[in-house]
């Protein structure tokens, strides 16, 4: 074998072991930088995932804040309107119950309060107010209950109020009161 043969065969050689070592080296370089993609591949998965949780976490908190906002209002507005249904109810009732003062029925009823006063009182003195409404029926109430009634300075939409001192009673029978009472206990 002559040098150049030598030469072109070692040559060959250190060609095929420098391919060969290049392949090897280029195959870690290429594992070495796929495990680094990897990685950074997780890393961001795992990133954008956190960021999706707390995106959600934001967004479900800031949804519920103006569900509750609204949930608030709408109670409110329910709260309102119950107030203003309440009121009318108790409007026209007052007025059905001025309406009723100016029967004959009203009259009858009037008469039947101060006689269970009256019974009630048992013989006790006794003051009986009217409404100042009722100014005119006072003759025909007095002779009914057999006594001296007295005219309210204070106006009660109707009924009777009496005042026992000796056992230091008030007695209230009207209408302004019992409406009052209803009104407070009314729930829609």
């Amino acid at each position: 074998m002559t040098i150049e043969e030598k030469l072109e065969l070692f040559k060959d050689s250190a060609i095929a072991e420098a391919s060969h070592q290049s392949s090897v080296m280029l195959a870690e370089y290429r594992q070495t930088l796929e495990k680094m993609f990897d990685t950074r591949v997780a890393a961001a998965r795992q990133t954008a995932q956190e960021h999706i949780i707390t995106e959600t976490d934001r967004i479900r908190r800031e949804h519920n804040r103006a569900l509750s906002m609204e949930q608030n209002k709408i109670k409110r507005d329910i709260g309102e309107k119950h107030h203003q249904v309440k009121e009318q109810i108790f409007a026209d009732v007052e007025k059905m119950l001025r309406e009723y003062t100016k029967t004959d029925k009203y009259t009858q009823t009037l008469i039947r309060q101060i006689n269970e006063i009256k019974k009630f009182a048992r013989g006790q003195e006794v003051t009986i107010y009217v409404d100042p409404a009722d100014t005119e029926k006072i003759p025909e109430l007095e002779a009914a209950a057999g006594m001296k009634l007295t005219v309210s300075a204070i106006p009660f939409i109707g009924g009777a109020r009496a005042v026992i001192p000796a056992k230091n009673i008030l007695i209230d029978h009207s209408f302004a009161t019992k409406l009052a009472e209803e009104k407070n206990n009314f729930t829609i």
